[in-house]
């Protein structure tokens, strides 16, 4: 599966820039749309995402599962962009398998705090991937919960900024 991925990555067919459209505003958008689907002040729920009502930021997309007690996080989606901008395609692995984003990562401790505050966070780290014309990646972590309290899952949007 990895090979047939790595084939495809460097045929090209995975998208290595943003549509034009909304390039330098992924997090922007992504943040209006996760406000958008909140009721009286409650997280929205993964039930609540329609993938339909955002194509475009699909390629900027991951969506991972929390686990508590020990805390961890498995990728269930990660959208076309984002694969292409990692070392490989991760979906349904757990942040526990990766040594790079295991805890005490800076990574994993920024999961953690959304995942218990229940509130957004927003960040920008110097791009660390395969492709050397990029230099930052800007994301936004927003809290899911089925219950409305309770984070389940994360959506998170990414964007990555080449060198100007």
């Amino acid at each position: 599966m990895h090979q047939q991925t790595a084939a495809r990555r460097l045929s090209g067919a995975f998208r290595a820039d943003v549509a034009s459209d909304i390039r330098g505003h992924v997090i922007e958008l992504g943040l209006a749309y996760w406000t958008s689907k909140m009721t009286e002040g409650r997280l929205p729920a993964r039930r609540d995402i329609e993938p339909l009502d955002i194509p475009e930021l699909l390629p900027q997309i991951l969506l991972l599962y929390v686990s508590r007690d020990p805390w961890d996080f498995r990728f269930r989606l990660i959208g076309t962009n984002v694969v292409y901008h990692l070392s490989q395609d991760w979906t349904g692995s757990s942040f526990s398998e990766i040594e790079h984003m295991a805890a005490p990562s800076r990574i994993f401790s920024a999961y953690v705090e959304v995942s218990n505050s229940g509130e957004p966070l927003r960040s920008q780290t110097l791009y660390v991937g395969p492709h050397v014309n990029y230099v930052t990646a800007e994301n936004i972590i927003l809290p899911l919960a089925d219950d409305g309290e309770t984070v389940d899952k994360l959506l998170v949007f990414v964007e990555h900024f080449a060198k100007s």
